[in-house]
């Protein structure tokens, strides 16, 4: 990926980072999320190309071995099913943690989306018996997110809606078409 899409992609994912750090540490006792829970990576999450573009990198940094399950896993995805994404292990461990999507770095605090502005969703193990949540530390941070997304996608030239699940990024290829053996 180039520089220029890389890096306001990687500071953007360093602003959601520095924003949920402080709603963890607060609500850890709320929250059930943690190394080989793996609930929420059950979804049919859509991410942009940008994102795909660093999930790729991070899958061609890999054991070829470990890359073979993680494409067997990605063909064998399907959205209208409920499939564990492609890149946990068997332990219900992300393979690419550091380069996650943006939606992985969110999901377990309560979250608040643009265009669903009336509700707020969080994963059903989390925050239950919570009375009151803290609108100034959860809620009012994610609006400065989305416009910082905003930012991202118009320095990167990243075209709005430019999603797709993680497990079709996955089966792109970054590499160019060989030959085939003659």
């Amino acid at each position: 990926m180039a520089p220029d899409r890389r890096e306001p992609l990687l500071a953007h994912l360093r602003v959601l980072d520095e924003g949920v750090a402080p709603v963890v540490a607060r609500h850890r006792a709320d929250m059930q999320c943690g190394p080989g829970c793996g609930e929420c990576c059950h979804q049919s999450f859509e991410v942009s190309s940008l994102e795909g573009e660093l999930l790729r990198e991070g899958l061609a940094q890999l054991e070829p071995t470990v890359r073979a399950v993680v494409r067997a896993r990605a063909t064998a995805w399907r959205r209208d099913q409920r499939m564990p994404c492609p890149l946990l292990d068997d332990d219900q461990r992300c393979r690419l943690y550091a380069l996650r999507p943006r939606v992985c770095r969110k999901y377990g605090i309560p979250l608040w989306h643009p265009d669903r502005p009336h509700e707020v969703r969080t994963c059903p193990k989390n925050f239950r018996g919570v009375a009151d949540i803290d609108a100034e530390l959860i809620l009012e941070p994610q609006a400065e997110w989305a416009r910082d997304w905003i930012r991202v996608r118009e320095a990167t030239g990243l075209a709005h809606g430019d999603n797709a699940s993680i497990a079709a990024h996955l089966l792109a290829t970054n590499e160019p078409p060989t030959e085939p053996p003659r």
